[in-house]
């Protein structure tokens, strides 16, 4: 979750200063934040609903759509750090990162149960923040600073964010290889809870 939420709340943050170092006008950042969060909000929704189907059509476990969408993410950040097309990379991580959200609630009940529901999901949901601090601030704020020639100094062209989208994705990478050990470690347990929804 660090990976995912931490790098697509990244993005989020800085994506009017991202428009304006591709000199993208007002109107067309104006236009990727509206996208971002429409095809955010269509990640919420479909991710939920993808993975209902595969669980019960395939016996798919839902850690592996973790992966899934991290990989997707990866797509993303490589297309907007080695073209700068804001438009199709805000979109891919968009859907993706809203897929997280919808995936994380329901991953966390049907395996840690519902009894201490909140107290476990919102231990998880922490990773947002601390994700979002370790690479908005760290990776990419010192990243855009060094590339602007010190603090409070501006940046135009593709350099100013491909080292970071870069990263991102190398830490997606990560996350893609976490989650995939998640959903093996759990497919028994899925396959479980699929047969007793087949008898029941």
């Amino acid at each position: 979750m660090v990976c995912a939420l931490g790098s697509g709340l990244a993005t989020t943050n800085n994506i009017t200063q991202l428009g304006e170092s591709l000199d993208y006008s007002t109107v067309e950042i104006n236009a990727m934040i509206s996208l971002w969060s429409i095809w955010n909000f269509l990640g919420r929704f479909g991710g939920g609903y993808v993975s209902d189907l595969a669980l019960h059509r395939y016996g798919w476990g839902r850690p592996l759509f973790i992966s899934f969408t991290q990989l997707g993410m990866i797509v993303g950040y490589l297309i907007i750090g080695l073209s700068g097309n804001l438009y199709v990379g805000s979109v891919i991580v968009g859907v993706c990162y809203g897929s997280q959200w919808s995936l994380m609630p329901t991953i966390t009940s049907e395996i840690f149960g519902v009894k201490h529901m909140g107290t476990i999901f919102n231990t998880i949901a922490t990773a947002n923040p601390i994700g979002s601090y370790i690479l908005s601030v760290q990776v990419i704020g010192n990243i855009y600073d060094k590339q602007a020639g010190g603090k409070g100094g501006s940046c135009h062209g593709i350099h100013c964010f491909m080292l970071s989208y870069f990263i991102f994705g190398g830490v997606c990478v990560l996350g893609v290889v976490v989650s995939f050990v998640l959903f093996l470690r759990t497919r028994g347990f899925y396959a479980q809870r699929r047969l007793k929804q087949m008898k029941g």
